[in-house]
């Protein structure tokens, strides 16, 4: 685990971000994944699935390591 913290300090560094590993995790907590769920007519529902936005900072370290900043993308499932 250290390995991995040290590797992604070092490319964060290198992007200017100089943050504590403390603060990195606060960043990287903020952002979520939403469940809405609707009833059709029909009686089935819907349920959409998708990340919030991410804030400035943690979009800064999502640019700084190459990372998709909506993971996973927008799910809907219809049952």
């Amino acid at each position: 685990m250290y390995q991995c913290v040290q590797v992604l300090r070092t490319q964060l560094k290198k992007a200017g971000i100089n943050e504590s590993w403390a603060t990195l995790r606060k960043t990287l907590s903020v952002q979520l994944r939403v469940t809405s769920s609707l009833r059709r007519k029909d009686g089935r529902a819907i349920h959409v699935r998708k990340s919030t936005v991410a804030e400035s900072a943690l979009m800064a370290i999502y640019q700084a390591l190459t990372i998709n900043p909506t993971p996973g993308g927008t799910k809907k499932l219809i049952c």
